[in-house]
């Protein structure tokens, strides 16, 4: 049975990932003369919009388009082939908008139960893609890692965004601006924001540096000392751009390229959400690693104060705007949480 063999881990990030999962989740339905236009024009594409990945016939781009659960049952299989777990859907394996199976390995059961949950609480209606963060997640990961499987043609790679080099290059932008890069004047909110920033920044900093160090390649001749990651100081620097020097974003290339194409999915998804590549960083160590620098050591809760951390006191001086700010903290929440999962292992 798929029960017994479910082993004992870390609750705290699944209760996380469950307590913020309804929220955010409402959608607008389509004015009828749209429904009716979308739905008698030939020309009219299969997914939201005429690209590639959202235009393949399956599961996810079915929901996309027609906003409405069209399933009875979600089931998992560990008997069709050997060494997975098949998701299934009225007893048909869900797949991938690049048409993939959604299937795990044996030894990430929790994932397997948690994505057969996810589909199980879609409401009956105006459901859309966004409200499966895990499964989104989990088929981008499938998707890259299938796009690169030895003797898989080059071209699906180009259909998932799926270029390692064209993806480590984009995200490289988020390190020049790195949120936890970026410090507020220390009278602004009555020094409250600078206070903590650098008592939270600092040491991450520190640890981050140290940990780059360790990739510059080995015949660098840079010590340690001059090793820094580029801060904008807003009492110093003012309103400019920011730009980490070669031998930082040469250290940073090759930690991504250390990750698997599983967890390079799992970082580009935290670097986007957070708009820190430093989060991201911090998510794939902690959720990878049994051993990692003492100052990086944290959980989602942390990541996500780290990555809102002006927005937060804004919002303790000023107050929220209901539903956004709430929805706001919820959404980075269980996409933090998403990520952690798919990146954990048992």
């Amino acid at each position: 049975m798929l029960r017994q063999n479910l082993k004992t881990v870390s609750f705290k990030n699944i209760q996380l990932f469950t307590r913020y999962y309804k929220i955010g989740t409402a959608t607008v339905p389509l004015r009828k003369s749209h429904q009716s236009r979308e739905t008698n024009s030939v020309s009219a594409p299969y997914g939201v919009d005429r690209s590639i990945e959202n235009n393949f016939v399956t599961e996810t781009n079915k929901l996309d388009r027609i906003r409405k659960k069209f399933w009875q049952n979600i089931d998992l299989n560990n008997a069709i082939e050997p060494g997975f777990i098949h998701i299934q859907m009225d007893t048909k394996t869900i797949t991938t908008p690049m048409g993939n199976q959604l299937k795990v390995k044996k030894d990430q059961l929790l994932l397997a139960y948690l994505l057969k949950n996810e589909w199980n609480n879609l409401e009956t209606l105006s459901s859309k893609s966004y409200s499966l963060p895990l499964t989104s997640l989990t088929s981008r990961c499938i998707d890259l890692e299938t796009a690169h499987r030895e003797g898989v043609n080059l071209d699906p790679i180009s259909k998932c965004n799926g270029d390692r080099d064209l993806i480590i290059k984009d995200l490289l932008r988020y390190l020049d601006t790195d949120t936890l890069l970026v410090f507020a004047p220390k009278a602004e909110l009555e020094g409250s924001l600078r206070k903590e920033q650098n008592c939270l920044y600092l040491p991450i900093i520190d640890g981050i540096e140290d940990l780059l160090y360790t990739h510059l390649p080995k015949e660098s001749e840079i010590k340690r000392e001059y090793f820094k990651l580029r801060k904008l100081d807003s009492d110093i620097d003012g309103l400019r751009s920011n730009m980490q020097s070669d031998c930082v974003k040469e250290a940073a290339i090759n930690y991504v390229k250390t990750l698997s194409y599983w967890n390079l999915a799992v970082f580009e998804k935290t670097v986007m959400m957070t708009k820190s590549f430093i989060c991201g960083i911090l998510l794939c160590e902690n959720a990878i690693k049994t051993k990692i620098i003492p100052s990086l050591k944290c959980g989602i809760e942390k990541i996500e104060r780290l990555a809102s951390l002006e927005t937060i006191h804004q919002t303790d001086k000023w107050g929220e705007v209901e539903d956004t700010h709430d929805v706001n903290k919820a959404d980075l929440l269980r996409n933090i949480s998403a990520a952690y999962i798919l990146a954990f292992k048992n």
